[in-house]
């Protein structure tokens, strides 16, 4: 395996109409009305200006109040006469007022609210209440307000005598939830946040709460009190959960429990994928996962290797131990490894495999694998055991590394012969490594205990293999091919 690579609308008209007559048009019980036509029109065509409608039989008017039937031939219009007077309002603030009238009339009067706010000096028509009832949310700044109804009709009109609003103190309403918040998945660094709503009377205060302890216990978040909750993630909130309680004088009413994601900020490699702890010096690090199970096409070769290592983020060796699931002409393989890569003396830097043709240690996709790499001094211990099958061991003396970087990785390795060059990435579906922990000082603690980054595997723009985010508990991901 290799160090860290980086990558970057007049009408026409001929008059032939019958000039001279005079059109009778007789109706039923009115007086009759004589239509006379026009004088001669010219047959010459031309554009004409014209008030005249073709076509259509010609009717005398009748008057709006004329009745089929009425001997007198109409019914007498009837200026409004109230029937309902609307009837004085108290409400609290933030309440629905309403006020009713009704007035009869012939024709049917239409109907106009109006409102005074100086105790019926002056009166303005409402903009669209004209309505028999008028209804609106009543503000404080309406107290006192008079409204008066105005019907009319063109016989005349009639006003309602004016009722009067009061608005008193709101009635007290406990919080109700009409927003919930959302769980967020951001990027280290990004900003996170959630939103929440109620409503109550009085308004109720909003405070955020918080766990970091997979919800077994939540506290108040400092300053935040508004409905919505901003602020810049870091790993270490990674799986936090928050929540937001809503008070006022009547009660409380609490959100649905979100989840915060945190992914790390991915620096992109041409052979590397997984998570890289950095800014300490590292004495071991550790982890288990799942041989994948590779999906090999036609007779082409592919690569992949899964391990765990120290150094190569950021330094000229690899000190790492794993396993390796290649496709080799179409046909799948399977085996363990490890590699001091930049000790000459062990292999010439390269890796050495647990030839598993000898039977010793075999490998199957499935099986779960458990890899460590510890110092103490310049004495390293490179430490593999599949679980259901094999432990491995070896110590080698070495003291030209760094110990500046903890990894957990997918590689697509590289093949020298005359030269090195990179392999196809075999495809191996997924990897989840778990239980990944780093020590400093013989403390060994989670990935995300300590500075750490994502690393996308890139060839040029196109991703092959992407880190998820960490689990909640920060010692586990799932890194996912993507292409070859």
């Amino acid at each position: 395996m290799s160090k860290l690579s980086r990558a970057v609308i007049a009408v026409v008209l001929s008059s032939t109409a019958a000039v001279g007559t005079l059109a009778l048009s007789p109706v039923a019980g009115a007086a009759t009305h004589l239509v006379a036509s026009r004088s001669p029109i010219q047959t010459t065509s031309r554009l004409i200006d014209t008030d005249r409608v073709v076509g259509f039989p010609q009717h005398a008017t009748v008057p709006t109040w004329a009745r089929p039937g009425d001997p007198s031939g109409r019914s007498n219009p009837v200026a409004p006469t109230i029937t309902t007077e609307p009837q004085s309002e108290t409400v609290g603030v933030g309440a629905t007022a309403s006020f009713s009238a009704a007035a009869t009339g012939t024709p049917t009067p239409n109907v106009q609210w109006e409102e005074s706010t100086d105790a019926g000096s002056r009166w303005s028509s409402i903009r669209g209440a004209t309505a028999t009832t008028y209804s609106f949310t009543a503000t404080s700044s309406e107290n006192g307000d008079e409204f008066e109804a105005v019907f009319r009709n063109f016989a005349g009109s009639a006003t309602t005598t004016p009722a009067t609003l009061t608005v008193g103190a709101a009635t007290p309403v406990s919080p109700t939830i009409t927003s919930e918040p959302n769980s967020q998945s951001v990027t280290a660094g990004t900003t996170a946040s959630f939103s929440a709503a109620a409503t109550g009377t009085p308004t109720p205060t909003v405070q955020w709460w918080e766990s970091t302890n997979d919800g077994s216990s939540f506290s108040t978040v400092s300053g935040a009190t508004s409905t919505t909750y901003s602020f810049t993630a870091t790993s270490s909130e990674n799986g936090d959960e928050f929540y937001a309680v809503f008070t006022n004088s009547t009660g409380s009413a609490t959100t649905n429990t979100v989840t915060l994601t945190v992914t790390a900020a991915l620096v992109q490699s041409s052979n590397w994928s997984g998570y890289a702890d950095l800014d300490a010096t590292f004495d071991a690090v550790s982890a288990s996962w799942a041989v994948p199970t590779l999906s090999c096409s036609g007779q082409t070769s592919s690569y992949s290797a899964q391990w765990t290592g120290i150094d190569g983020y950021s330094s000229d060796t690899v000190e790492q131990d794993g396993t390796e699931a290649d496709c080799i002409d179409g046909s799948p393989s399977y085996d363990a490894w490890y590699e001091m890569y930049g000790d000459s003396a062990v292999d010439s830097g390269y890796e050495v495999e647990l030839n598993p043709a000898t039977g010793y240690y075999p490998v199957s996709p499935g099986d779960t694998i458990t890899a460590s790499v510890t110092v103490s001094g310049s004495s390293w211990t490179l430490f593999l055991a599949d679980v259901t099958h094999w432990t491995y061991s070896t110590t080698i003396s070495f003291s030209g590394a760094a110990e500046s970087s903890a990894e957990w990785v997918v590689e697509r390795p590289e093949i020298c012969s005359f030269g090195c060059s990179l392999t196809s990435l075999a495809d191996f579906g997924s990897v989840t490594f778990s239980k990944a922990s780093a020590s400093v000082g013989s403390v060994s603690a989670p990935i995300s205990s300590y500075a750490n980054t994502g690393i996308e595997m890139v060839n040029s723009t196109t991703p092959l293999a992407v880190p998820g985010a960490l689990n909640s508990s920060g010692n586990g991901f799932t890194d996912t091919w993507q292409a070859s």
